[in-house]
């Protein structure tokens, strides 16, 4: 049974790979068997038969000029043959064809409408007395169903046809959509991660280069330089270093692992890490006081945390690169209006200098407010009217978009 069904499968197979050579092979079949069979009513009916039987191999590709030759084929037949042949078969398949391969509705009645008019024909040409009258009616009506089933058969098998191809085009662009899909979203991480790596980077670097261009001045024009500030000053280094490459791995896992958490492993989600983070920058030499409700991240969306720490932490790599010697910086965090406040000043410069924003799109202020509206939030910053700078920004606790970037949002990190 399974060697018979595996037989079927691939028959069927070759022969929607190769249609026309199955066209070929049926109309030799057909004529090897019918054309002889006929040839026993005369030299007429094989000639007819012959002419009725080869156009089947262009079937498929003319039906209409197929059905045409065969209904004045079938015309001479009636005039020269007086009895049916087995060749008319070969008419029933031209009926099919034009049924279940013909787009034109016109064209595929044109073919019932004819196949209907050859039964009452041929129930005319080949019934016989004595009860004439009764014969031609039951010819006609046997013949003009068995029409009927051919053409409505052949009907089917096109719809179906129609069917599959739009199931098919159907699927290719699902899939092409689903390929589009990925693309986007692919894309879309890797310029989440380049600007996440982006803020890490470039708060790290901050700090550091800080701390070794202090060090370089004290080890130049300190006497005695004191080997505690010195270690003090390379373990401060080490510590930002070790915490940036941390960050990164966790950014790089992200990318690695698909049905992985949204925020990078290690980034900072509460006030501990906002106590470390402020901590870091103070050893780089700002003096940084806090002020943050001890309930401000209670029942916080993570993505929302992680913004906000994310903003603390631009807002105050910008107060060291830009506000210049001696500022000072005030972080407020705070809940209020159903969501969280953030408010980083400084007394330093307070004006923008060449150099200080980002050189694309998702870098700078432009950045941080990427990042807060794709959370519902808004972001104000510029000049205080006593001088330096200030970042003030707003996020309901309420509002969560689900294409929020999570942990791999807009960096912000140029600008003042």
């Amino acid at each position: 049974m399974r060697q018979r069904t595996f037989l079927a499968a691939r028959i069927d197979q070759w022969s929607r790979e190769h249609p026309r050579r199955l066209d070929l092979t049926l109309t030799g079949l057909m004529w090897l068997v019918l054309g002889p069979t006929s040839a026993l009513a005369g030299l007429p009916a094989f000639l007819v038969a012959t002419a009725v039987i080869l156009p089947l191999v262009v079937r498929r590709r003319f039906p209409t000029a197929v059905l045409l030759w065969s209904a004045a084929a079938f015309g001479v037949q009636l005039l020269l043959v007086p009895i049916p042949l087995p060749a008319n078969l070969a008419q029933a398949v031209v009926v099919y064809t034009v049924a279940a391969h013909v787009v034109s509705l016109p064209i595929r009645l044109l073919a019932l409408g004819a196949a209907l008019a050859g039964s009452v024909l041929a129930g005319l040409r080949w019934s016989t007395p004595p009860e004439y009258p009764v014969n031609v009616l039951k010819n006609a009506a046997f013949l003009g169903i068995l029409a009927v089933l051919v053409w409505v058969i052949g009907n089917l098998v096109r719809g179906r046809q129609a069917n599959m191809r739009a199931l098919r085009e159907a699927g290719a662009r699902l899939e092409e959509s689903r390929l589009h899909r990925e693309r986007f979203v692919a894309q879309r991480q890797r310029v989440a991660a380049a600007r996440e790596i982006h803020d890490i980077v470039a708060h790290s670097l901050t700090v550091v280069i800080v701390q070794a261009d202090g060090a370089e001045y004290a080890a130049e024009h300190a006497q005695p330089w004191d080997r505690g500030d010195a270690g003090r000053v390379f373990a401060t280094i080490g510590r930002t270093a070790r915490s940036a490459l941390t960050e990164v791995r966790g950014v790089i896992e992200v990318l690695r692992e698909a049905d992985g958490p949204d925020e990078p492993r290690g980034a900072g989600l509460g006030l501990a890490e906002l106590g470390q983070l402020v901590d870091s920058v103070r050893a780089a030499g700002l003096a940084v006081e806090v002020d943050a409700e001890p309930a401000a991240f209670d029942d916080v969306p993570t993505a929302i945390r992680f913004a906000v720490l994310r903003v603390v932490r631009e807002s105050l790599t910008n107060v060291l690169k830009h506000a210049g010697p001696h500022a000072a910086a005030h972080v407020a965090v705070a809940r209020a209006q159903g969501g969280i406040m953030v408010r980083v000043e400084d007394d330093g410069v307070g004006v923008r200098r060449a150099g200080a924003t980002g050189s694309g799109p998702g870098y700078g202020l432009d950045g941080m407010r990427e990042r807060l509206r794709a959370l519902g939030g808004v972001l104000e910053a510029g000049p205080r009217p006593g001088g330096g700078f200030v970042v003030e920004a707003a996020v309901p606790v309420a509002v969560l978009s689900p294409s929020a970037p999570g942990g791999t949002g807009e960096a912000a990190s140029d600008e003042r």
